[in-house]
C-alpha cells in the first residue's frame, strides 16, 4: 500500500546524523519494540530507503523479554501485522530475562539490556547486517546522563550514549535519532498515521529509577530552570565525550607500553592478562585506571560490578609495589604481582 508523506524535518535530521552513504548499500537491522521511538525509527528509515535506494536491505528485529505475559505476545503479534503492512521482514526471538537475571546476578533492567544486545548482535550477524539501528532519542540521552550522574558515574558515563559503537567485529550499533525529541517523534507518528504500542511499566516511577527521572525529576528541572537546562546537560555530555576521547587515546598508548600478554582458556575466552607495571608507576591514577579498564573491556570481562572503588583498588595495587597481597575483584578476577614486576589478572581457573 502507498505510504503517507514522511515528516521532512525529522527525516532530514536523521539523514544528517546518519548519511545515506554509510548504509544505503549494506543491510540494516532495525531494533523495534513496538513503542513510539522504535516505530518512528522504522518509518523514517523506510521512507529514507524508498528515497535513496541502494543495494542494502532493511530488516526488523524484535526481542520478547517474557516479562509482561500476554502483553508481550500481543506486542509481537501487533508488530508482525505492521511489518506485513509495510512489506518489511520481521525476526522475533524470545528470551526469558527473569531466569537470566537470576543466573547472572544482575538486576532485571541490566539483564534485559544485555540480553537484548546479545540477541540483536547475533541476529544481525546471521542476516549479514552491518548495523543495528536503535531508536534512542534526545530525551533518552538526557535521562541516561542524569541517571548515570546520580549513580556516581565517571566521565565516560556522563558522555551519554554514543551515536555509534561496535557490537562485534562485523556489527555496529547506530542511534540516528539522538538529536530528536520525544515530542517530535510523537508528532512524526501522528503526521504519518502510525500507531505504536505502550509499555505501561515505562510510566511507573516505582518500578525503576529511570522512570522516576522521566516522570518526576526532568519535569521539575524544566519547570524550575527552563528548557535551557536540558541543553546545558547535553552540552556537558558533549564536552565529557570529547575529554574521554582524548583520555582513551592516551590510555591506549600507555597500555601499549605495558607489554600486555593475553592467555586464553580452552573455549577461546580470555582467562588471564599480564602487564609490566613499570610504565604505570609514574602516571596519574586516572590514566592508569583507564588503561586497565581498556584491557579489561577488550578481554570481554563483565564491568557491571566494577565500581569506582574497585577500579581505584586495582589501580593502587598496580602502582604500589609494596601492596603484595593478592586482590580479588568482582567477576572472579584474581590479581597478583609476580616477582618480575608483572601484574597478573586471572579470571577463575584455566580449563
Amino acid at each position: 500500500m502507498p505510504l503517507p508523506p514522511a515528516n521532512l524535518d525529522l527525516l532530514s535530521r536523521l539523514l544528517a546524523a546518519w548519511p545515506v552513504a554509510a548504509w544505503r548499500d549494506v543491510h540494516v537491522l532495525i531494533a523495534v519494540s513496538g513503542g513510539p521511538d522504535s516505530m518512528a525509527l522504522l518509518r523514517a528509515l523506510l521512507a529514507a530507503k524508498q528515497q535513496v535506494g541502494g543495494a542494502g536491505k532493511l530488516f526488523v528485529g524484535h526481542v520478547d523479554h517474557s516479562l509482561r505475559g500476554e502483553d508481550s505476545i500481543a506486542d509481537a503479534d501487533w508488530l508482525a501485522s505492521e511489518c506485513r503492512r509495510l512489506s518489511l521482514p520481521l525476526f522475533i526471538e524470545k528470551a526469558h530475562v527473569g531466569a537470566i537475571a537470576e543466573v547472572r546476578g544482575d538486576g532485571m533492567e541490566e539483564a534485559a539490556r544485555a540480553t537484548r544486545y546479545e540477541i540483536l548482535t547475533r541476529m544481525a550477524e546471521t542476516l549479514g547486517a552491518r548495523f543495528v539501528a536503535l531508536g534512542h532519542h534526545r530525551d533518552d540521552q538526557i535521562e541516561t546522563i542524569l541517571f548515570r550522574l546520580l549513580r556516581g558515574s565517571g566521565l565516560r558515563g556522563l558522555a551519554g550514549m554514543p551515536a555509534t559503537r561496535p557490537l562485534s567485529a562485523s556489527v555496529a550499533a547506530v542511534r540516528p535519532l539522538l538529536n530528536v525529541s520525544r515530542r517530535e517523534i510523537e508528532s512524526y507518528l501522528e503526521a504519518n498515521g502510525q500507531s505504536s504500542r505502550q509499555d505501561e511499566t515505562n510510566l511507573d516511577p516505582e518500578l525503576a529509577a529511570r522512570n522516576a527521572i522521566r516522570q518526576e525529576l526532568l519535569p521539575l528541572i524544566t519547570e524550575r530552570f527552563g528548557a535551557g537546562a536540558t541543553v546545558a546537560i547535553l552540552r556537558v555530555a558533549e564536552q565529557a565525550a570529547e575529554a574521554q576521547t582524548l583520555i582513551d587515546a592516551l590510555a591506549a598508548e600507555l597500555l601499549q607500553r605495558c607489554q600486555r600478554k593475553v592467555e586464553r582458556s580452552a573455549n577461546g575466552d580470555v582467562a588471564a592478562l599480564s602487564f609490566a607495571v613499570a610504565p604505570l608507576a609514574d602516571q596519574s591514577p586516572l590514566l592508569a585506571s583507564e588503561a586497565l579498564r581498556s584491557a579489561w573491556r577488550e578481554a570481554g570481562w563483565p564491568e557491571q560490578a566494577m565500581t569506582h572503588a574497585w577500579w581505584r583498588s586495582l589501580t593502587q595495587f598496580a602502582q604500589s609495589p609494596e601492596l603484595a597481597s593478592p586482590l580479588n575483584l568482582p567477576g572472579d578476577v584474581h590479581v597478583s604481582r609476580l616477582d618480575s614486576g608483572v601484574l597478573s589478572l586471572r579470571r577463575g581457573t584455566l580449563s
